[in-house]
């Protein structure tokens, strides 16, 4: 089932849609911002080695959930950023890239079912994790603290989301995962990947190398610049 039969024959499948959509967004986007401010306010210092290493794991956790989440559209854009991905993994290095693919993806080989599996066992972990860690129920369920919660279900209702993102005519992945399509113009996919998962590196760093802060905080600078700068091109052309 595509996200297209979803919105013509679920009920109330647009606005399902449109609040899994945006709920997935912000929550990426509000993990990426709470682990900059623990960059910036030096909260790293601290946190144990255990609970900085589960911030920067849950962070690329959702980071997978959201790509995969973008295959699981079922249509030709998710089908073709799926092949992006698996290609990727494949060509990256020849034993290790085909092992990640045949655990995390293969949508050439079974279809979407290992992803669609991963996707529900992963994303229940890291609901389960913020729960335990950080939200407590009693508070949640206060009023003043659930009405933040009433412009969600208002902006799914409100607003439009494309089903091809930026009437895009070329394959392209999620937003955050266009940088690397186009480093794959000019890098070779093992570069590539390795550039990928340098992140998770270097901000476990911070705990273990905690003396070279500041070089650290100077190639994680360089390496937003060029996949922002990377992720302009791919939008602009």
């Amino acid at each position: 089932m595509s996200v297209l039969t979803i919105e013509l024959y679920v009920p109330f499948g647009k606005f399902l849609r449109n609040l899994h959509y945006l709920s997935a967004q912000i929550a990426l986007l509000s993990m990426f911002f709470h682990l900059l401010d623990s960059l910036i306010k030096r909260l790293y210092e601290l946190k144990t080695p255990l609970s900085w290493f589960s911030l920067v794991l849950s962070f690329f956790v959702l980071l997978f959930l959201t790509f995969s989440g973008y295959l699981l559209r079922g249509d030709e854009v998710g089908e073709l950023a799926g092949a992006i991905g698996e290609n990727l993994l494949l060509y990256s290095f020849p034993l290790f890239g085909e092992i990640l693919n045949k655990i995390f993806l293969a949508p050439s080989k079974v279809g979407l079912i290992k992803i669609y599996h991963w996707h529900l066992i992963l994303s229940f972990l890291l609901t389960l994790g913020i729960f335990i860690w950080h939200v407590k129920i009693k508070i949640l369920l206060k009023w003043d603290n659930l009405i933040y919660f009433l412009w969600l279900p208002l902006m799914a209702l409100l607003i439009k989301f494309p089903l091809v993102p930026f009437n895009s005519l070329q394959p392209r992945g999620p937003w955050f995962f266009v940088g690397a399509q186009e480093m794959l113009k000019y890098f070779e996919p093992p570069f590539v990947f390795l550039y990928l998962i340098l992140p998770m590196f270097i901000l476990l760093s911070y705990v273990y190398l905690p003396r070279y802060a500041f070089w650290l905080n100077m190639g994680g600078f360089l390496y937003l610049l060029i996949y922002i700068l990377a992720s302009l091109i791919f939008f602009l052309k």
